[in-house]
Parts: C-alpha cells; structure tokens; sequence
C-alpha cells in the first residue's frame, strides 16, 4: 500500500528537520580518541562518530515519530511517551507471581487462554495510579482496541 502525498511530506519534514539538527547541534562524545583516530583516521573517526549519533538519533526519537505519523494518517488515535495508569490488587500480583514461578520451575504447563481467564477472575477494580516503569514508547487506539508498542531498533554491531 503507497503512503499518500500528506503522510510522505510529513515523514521527509521530520527526517529533513532532524537531519539538519543533528548536523547544526552535533557535538561528538570525546575530542580525543587516539586509538581510533590512528586506525581509521582522523576524518573517517569523524564519519563514523556522526553516523553513530544518527543511529542513536533514529533509535530515540525518528521511529516513533514517524510510526504515529502513519498512525495518524491511517485514521487512527496516536501518542508517544504514553503512561499507562492502573493498578495491580495484591491478590492479583500474587496470583500474577505464583503463575510465573511455576511456569520457571517446570511444575505448570503453558496455557495462555488459562493464565488470562485466573488472571481476570482475580482482577478488583481499583484506582488509576501512574508508575515509573509503565511508559510505552508508542500508543495506538483502532477503533475500540488500546495496543501499546516499545519499540527497539536492533544493535548492528557484533
């Protein structure tokens, strides 16, 4: 499916727009590397080193632009950096917490439609509250549906 003109002009803006950031602000971590400077070169270090910021770059804040870009576009509610809110009762968490345990130890076998049913018959109802680690890079509602997205790019190095 091709993207339509609104939505390719959106995401070139923001690659142009970060692009030209990173060039008027980039600053490379250490001024001496001689290491480095002595295997590759003083201008190819200097290469590398940028294009090392622009993957980082892509990594934090390119990809989930652009995915609520096409989100956006495609008709659907979209939103980074979005903190959930819930809370988990205490008879929940440790139903949650033997449910992982014995599925480690080897004494429970996997049955995931089982595990969301118990999980569901515990659940109380309970006071929206925000938590450090409930962050998802990415939040996308179609139609009725809520999903949640941590995106990672993957590590090329070896």
């Amino acid at each position: 499916m091709a993207l339509n003109r609104k939505t390719r002009r959106e995401i070139r803006n923001l690659l142009i727009n970060i692009v030209r950031s990173k060039l008027r602000e980039y600053k490379p971590e250490t001024n001496y590397m001689p290491f480095h400077f002595r295997l590759l070169g003083r201008d190819r270090y200097a290469m590398f080193s940028f294009i090392q910021s622009m993957n980082t770059t892509f990594g934090i804040s390119i990809w989930e632009q652009v995915a609520v870009i096409l989100a956006k576009n495609a008709g659907f509610q979209a939103k980074r950096q979005y903190d959930l809110l819930g809370s988990i009762d205490p008879e929940t968490e440790k139903l949650i917490q033997k449910i992982h345990h014995d599925l480690r130890a080897g004494t429970r076998q996997v049955n995931k439609l089982e595990e969301i049913d118990l999980i569901r018959k515990s659940i109380k109802k309970g006071i929206p509250k925000k938590d450090p680690d409930s962050r998802v890079d990415l939040f996308v509602k179609i139609g009725d549906e809520e999903n949640y997205f941590d995106i990672t790019s993957a590590n090329l190095q070896h």
